[in-house]
């Protein structure tokens, strides 16, 4: 017999952004299973547009920088959040912060549940030696063995498939004379509009910036492709904008967009190309297909896009690889080959094998 679902559970994770928004589509499947149960999504003010649309999901915003900022702020945190009556705590990130309110709800008997992150094993695939190259648990299934610990129901939805939206409809440019495309080739007449995030948190995850910029220049030169660039900081945005300015057919909305917006036009590309990176998550929330170009990080430690295929992965099989779970770790030969390797003409040629597949 099913046990009765708790009515109201906090889930905390407060970092890092792609992190967040992994949850983001975990947590509208339970709320949707399980309308009579409350969830507050407690994380980053920012990331509140990725939560909204479930009406039995509240978001509580932190305040990390003000009043919720040292071990004071975190018992403020602490009762602001049993002020909301909450039955059970789904702690999703496993940090000092949410160990600290974990034993805080401990101590105030509330039921709660947490993240095992299996260091052990990341530890194993991404050593030097002796590694042990296999497909760990991913950080979806993780989560949602925390919600499943709290009594909900297991709907196994980290191996369901997600359901793409028909993003692949052509827009025709007028034409006088229309001729049918060859059908081994993209129609000259179709504008395909793509999106690329090409940054990332760590050196480890950004494809070298001079192949991105070929890349772009070959887009551009090719004349079907509308392109869209995303990033944030102010030197991305110089970059991001001065491709904008040097290719035809190149917008940068780096630095213009509220993140709201910026999910909005994620959600209007047919196809966006990213890092292992929060962008990459973003637009699998959007269900926008991603091909995503992987360094010293593997789909294997379990950080891939939530519903995209594996073989939209664009990465080298040096056998150095995976050699951080972030990053965040210099490259020990110094030369970061598992990106070099990866040419532009590589990813060119996966875009357009992608686009004429759907033809």
């Amino acid at each position: 017999m099913r046990e009765k679902s708790p009515d109201h559970i906090l889930v905390l994770r407060f970092s890092a952004l792609g992190d967040v928004a992994i949850a983001s589509p975990l947590l509208k499947a339970y709320a949707a299973d399980n309308p009579g149960t409350k969830f507050t999504m407690v994380s980053l003010p920012m990331l509140k547009p990725l939560f909204e649309g479930a009406p039995n999901i509240i978001f509580f915003p932190t305040d990390f920088k003000g009043r919720h900022k040292g071990f004071k702020g975190l018992l403020k945190l602490h009762k602001e959040l049993m002020e909301l009556k909450p039955t059970a705590v789904a702690d999703i990130n496993s940090v000092l912060r949410t160990f600290i309110l974990r034993v805080l709800f401990f101590i105030s008997f509330t039921p709660l549940s947490f993240l095992r992150k299996g260091r052990v094993e990341k530890k194993k695939l991404t050593r030097r030696y002796f590694k042990k190259l296999r497909p760990l648990m991913t950080t979806l299934r993780r989560y949602e063995l925390v919600l499943i610990s709290l009594g909900l129901k297991d709907l196994n939805f980290a191996s369901a498939p997600a359901t793409q939206p028909p993003h692949l409809e052509l827009i025709q440019l007028p034409h006088p004379e229309p001729t049918p495309p060859h059908p081994d080739s993209i129609s000259q007449r179709a504008i395909y509009k793509i999106g690329v995030a090409p940054f990332a948190n760590h050196r480890g995850k950004i494809w070298p910036q001079e192949l991105m910029e070929r890349l772009i220049e070959m887009l551009s030169e090719d004349g079907r492709f509308s392109v869209t660039l995303f990033g944030g900081g102010k030197k991305e945005i110089a970059t991001l904008k001065s491709w904008e300015l040097k290719y035809s057919g190149v917008k940068s909305v780096a630095g213009e967009l509220t993140f709201s917006q910026e999910l909005d036009e994620i959600a209007g590309r047919d196809l966006m190309l990213t890092m292992d990176s929060a962008n990459m998550h973003f637009a699998c929330c959007m269900r926008v297909p991603v091909i995503s170009i992987w360094g010293a990080t593997h789909p294997y430690l379990g950080f891939y896009g939530w519903g995209q295929d594996s073989e939209m992965a664009l990465q080298s099989s040096i056998e150095c690889r995976p050699c951080s779970s972030s990053g965040k770790k210099e490259c020990f030969r110094g030369d970061y080959a598992c990106l070099n390797e990866i040419t532009p003409d590589m990813v060119f040629n996966k875009i357009l094998n992608f686009f004429e597949q759907r033809l």
